[in-house]
């Protein structure tokens, strides 16, 4: 049973689906229903056409890639799609320079900041994750400035270990692929993030092997996970020419609060200090 998912003031809906660079799912996807179901979908590998365009869905806004190469050495592997019904006063972007597999979209609610990472891991080197890493030492302020700010990764990491995979499935487990998995292990703990997705769900069926992994994960922090009504695969989603599942998160934050600028206010001026400053 297909379940519909209708945009609600005091929900955001997110739908994380990685489209394995296949046009026809693609355009399957984005000449669906998206805009009556998701505030924010979160794609990895995307279909880019021969003249560097990625289509995106009407009623969509596509995350601007600002400082990134859309050449044939460098396309970028996540993008993120917003809903034109999320209002701009409530959301922006954050730039990781030079960075073409993570992107982040910040939004205001009222329970505090809510960063959502958008991520592909190459599955050959752990550069990515590296380069995340980096990213939240310098801009932490920015991220997680206080207790009330929340943090969601969604994505593609292409790691496989026993905390997350079936622990009896032992030809993931190869000893260079759990070192491999250490990169990621230490920088959930550095951040203090839980699994959103239950554990041993697939997210994967290999189109050559037709064996089951789970290469897709989320994870996000403790204030945020009780605010989670639902991260689960929804294999009902799964447009054609993809492996991988569609995953389904619903947060119960409400999603209505304008992202309003500071202003100077004249009644809170020391006018003696400002006078003899002037």
């Amino acid at each position: 049973m297909v379940i519909e998912h209708k945009l609600m003031l005091n929900r955001l809906k997110i739908l994380q689906l990685n489209l394995n660079k296949s046009q026809k799912a693609h355009l399957n996807l984005i000449n669906g229903p998206l805009g009556n179901n998701w505030d924010l979908i979160l794609i990895q590998e995307l279909y880019i056409t021969p003249l560097s365009h990625i289509r995106t869905p009407n009623g969509f806004t596509i995350i601007s890639l600002q400082d990134r190469f859309l050449d044939n050495t460098d396309q970028p592997r996540s993008v993120t799609w917003v809903n034109s019904k999320l209002s701009t006063n409530t959301w922006k972007t954050l730039n990781i320079p030079r960075n073409n597999n993570i992107m982040v979209l910040q939004i205001k609610t009222p329970a505090g900041r809510l960063s959502i990472f958008n991520i592909y891991n190459n599955c050959t080197h752990s550069r990515t994750l590296l380069k995340l890493k980096q990213y939240i030492q310098e801009e932490r302020q920015q991220i997680m400035a206080s207790d009330r700010d929340m943090v969601l990764w969604g994505g593609d990491f292409n790691q496989h270990h026993p905390l997350r995979d079936n622990n009896e499935d032992k030809r993931l487990f190869a000893p260079q692929a759990l070192r491999k998995a250490e990169v990621l292990i230490s920088l959930l703990a550095d951040e203090g993030l839980v699994m959103a997705l239950p554990r041993g769900a697939t997210t994967l069926k290999h189109m050559v092997t037709n064996l089951y992994s789970r290469a897709d994960n989320v994870w996000c922090s403790e204030r945020l996970i009780w605010h989670i009504l639902c991260c689960e695969v929804d294999i009902y989603l799964q447009p054609p020419c993809t492996d991988h599942f569609p995953i389904v998160i619903i947060v119960d934050i409400p999603r209505n609060a304008p992202w309003l600028p500071h202003h100077s206010t004249s009644r809170e001026v020391d006018w003696e200090a400002f006078q003899n400053q002037l």
